[in-house]
């Protein structure tokens, strides 16, 4: 019995899916089977109900699950305690950013002041779905299924972002129904405030005309500041991007974002992590 394969256990037992399991955990869904199958031999008793592709914890299921949860924790507790043994918090925080980039940036840089020993390993992008070495997620979605807790950061309004000649840029606010006419250069049709004023837009009887996709902020906002288009920008994250050439208008009715720092709970996270989200959440509390 391995320590890897209690852990694959302890993902199962929690999503009772071995597809989303082995997807999580990124090895091929026989090799999880594989593991589960002997682990039960091993243990000489079977931990899963299966019926009709549905898994449930039998009741032996459910007291090894107690016991392996309470145990693994106690194994990471330790690995923790050993890494922090002196008095100067160090080791490894690993973040998937998907919102805020520039002040998280900000935020390490006041915290790497306090806890200098302390390094980073900053993603903005997962390939595949590895969210087993993340230890926190700043975003406004939860990333993933096992990521159940979501603390809150921050709510800032969504505004229109136009050229600084633009006729809306002298206005306070300006109506969705006003922007019927106008062509959109947006990061990508997943984030949250394309789809929010695609609503607002739907709403007012007519569907934006979408005439630039480009992932690249920066070069985005060189677009708008060059009159081809305008777009949807966040107050607060958005806030190095503002300049002489465009100007940030409120819209009518207010859109919102909200975004969160997540952790998956099921996740032993070292004490310097602990450390990070709090003061992650305090430096927040500015905005």
């Amino acid at each position: 019995m391995e320590l890897l394969q209690l852990r694959y256990f302890l993902t199962v037992a929690k999503m009772l899916n071995i597809s989303h399991a082995a997807e999580y955990h990124m090895i091929p869904q026989p090799a999880m089977s594989k593991t589960i199958s002997k682990l039960e031999k091993e243990l000489g008793t079977p931990l899963f109900n299966r019926y009709k592709n549905k898994l449930s914890l039998t009741e032996q299921g459910q007291a090894f699950y107690k016991s392996v949860s309470a145990s693994i924790n106690e194994i990471d507790s330790v690995i923790s305690n050993i890494t922090q043994s002196d008095d100067t918090p160090h080791g490894e925080i690993k973040l998937l950013v998907k919102q805020h980039r520039s002040n998280v940036v900000d935020c390490i840089a006041a915290f790497k002041k306090l806890y200098p020993k302390v390094s980073f390993r900053i993603l903005y992008e997962l390939e595949g779905n590895d969210y087993d070495d993340i230890d926190l997620c700043i975003a406004n979605v939860k990333p993933n299924e096992l990521f159940d807790n979501g603390i809150f950061l921050n709510s800032e309004r969504l505004q229109l972002v136009v050229a600084n000649d633009h006729p809306f840029a002298k206005m306070e606010k300006v109506g969705f129904d006003m922007l019927e006419d106008e062509e959109f250069a947006i990061v990508s049709k997943k984030v949250s405030q394309w789809k929010l004023a695609s609503f607002q837009c739907n709403a007012a009887g007519f569907d934006p005309k979408l005439s630039i996709i480009c992932g690249d902020l920066h070069c985005l906002m060189r677009y708008v500041a060059s009159g081809m288009a305008i777009t949807i920008g966040a107050e607060v994250s958005w806030q190095y991007l503002k300049n002489d050439a465009v100007a940030f208008v409120n819209t009518e009715p207010e859109l919102f974002r909200t975004t969160y720092v997540y952790e998956n709970s099921f996740k032993k996270r070292s004490a310097v992590c602990n450390l990070y989200k709090d003061f992650l959440i305090n430096y927040f509390s500015k905005f």
